[in-house]
């Protein structure tokens, strides 16, 4: 019985690695009477759950085969089910901002300071692109001066004005 439970554990190791590189992608709904609607993040849960409650009940106690068995997949449906609410629940949770709206559509950028920018004051960044390179008025988010010849990252784009930070800080965050 051992076996099996090992067996079952690897499995769920074995499929949630292949989610790690390739994804759970969300697909039609399937209409299902079965609470998990064949998730595969789900799956993984119920296997690995599944696997380790069997072992170690299996190697503890005096159950028999049976009882473990039933014991063991209580218990994996019961994490399984509440990985997929807590899974549920963290795909509605809104993003910091809205990916559509225009003045972040730049963020994340790397560009450098062409003119200095003042503290309190605008200055300009040289953007680089594909093909050509363009120069856009900027301010420092955090109310600090940077000096010209400075990589900084853009965090937003509002009246044609970039706003950036330093990227040795944004670089030190990550």
């Amino acid at each position: 019985m051992a076996y099996l439970f090992l067996t079952l554990f690897v499995a769920g190791v074995l499929l949630g690695v292949r989610l790690l590189f390739f994804g759970a992608e969300r697909r039609k709904l399937v209409v299902s009477r079965l609470p998990l609607r064949r998730s595969e993040p789900a799956a993984v849960a119920l296997l690995i759950t599944l696997g380790v409650a069997g072992y170690l009940l299996g190697r503890t106690s005096h159950l028999s085969a049976v009882n473990v068995l039933g014991i063991a997949a209580l218990i994996a449906a019961i994490v399984s089910a509440a990985a997929t609410r807590l899974a549920i629940a963290a795909a509605r949770i809104a993003p910091a901002h809205d990916p559509s709206d225009r003045r972040f559509a730049l963020q994340g950028h790397i560009a450098t300071v062409s003119t200095p920018i003042p503290a309190l004051g605008e200055g300009a960044i040289l953007m680089t692109g594909d093909v050509s390179a363009s120069r856009v008025a900027a301010r420092s988010i955090d109310a600090e001066a940077i000096e010209e010849g400075a990589e900084v990252c853009i965090e937003r784009v509002e009246n044609d004005v970039a706003f950036v930070e330093r990227w040795t800080l944004v670089e030190r965050r990550l």
